[in-house]
């Protein structure tokens, strides 16, 4: 069972100990291991944009996000290894899509992904969402996705 959650600046240790995970940063922060001080500051950003912490069995293991971009919002899934493979991430985005798209009215979410991140590109097909182009990142090249309100009936 998991459970979404406001991300609180108190979180920032246990968000730390995921960030750095070298399965994690792999990807999120192009293998940068961040020091505390700056995943504090992504903690804080996450708080004011309205991030969710993943909770399982009341531990924190993983961070979703509805990131603003521009006029849009860009889905940022960070998940512990511990939990690969487990569903966890499918379940925590289904429910961040959700509230993008009832409670936000968003019309599309999009989503970025590394081109060797097979994990997430798999996310992104469970999820529904269609690659839209690619492109250059600091480290690697990436795909970008977008997942559509779908009409109600």
């Amino acid at each position: 069972m998991i459970a979404l959650r406001a991300v609180e600046s108190a979180d920032g240790d246990a968000l730390h100990a995921i960030f750095t995970e070298p399965g994690v940063r792999r990807f999120l922060f192009d293998d940068i291991e961040l020091t505390r001080a700056q995943t504090q500051e992504h903690v804080d950003a996450a708080c004011a944009q309205g991030a969710w912490t993943i909770r399982q069995d009341g531990e924190i293991v993983g961070l979703v996000a509805l990131r603003p971009v521009g006029a849009d919002r860009e889905l940022i899934v960070a998940l512990s290894e511990r939990c690969w493979g487990s569903g966890v991430a499918v379940r925590a985005a289904r429910q961040a899509l959700q509230h993008g798209f009832d409670r936000l009215a968003l019309e599309r979410i999009l989503a970025t992904v590394d081109l060797p991140n097979e994990r997430s590109h798999r996310l992104m097909a469970r999820l529904g969402f269609q690659a839209t182009g690619e492109g250059e990142g600091p480290r690697y090249r990436f795909r970008t996705y977008e997942a559509l309100r779908r009409p109600s009936t």
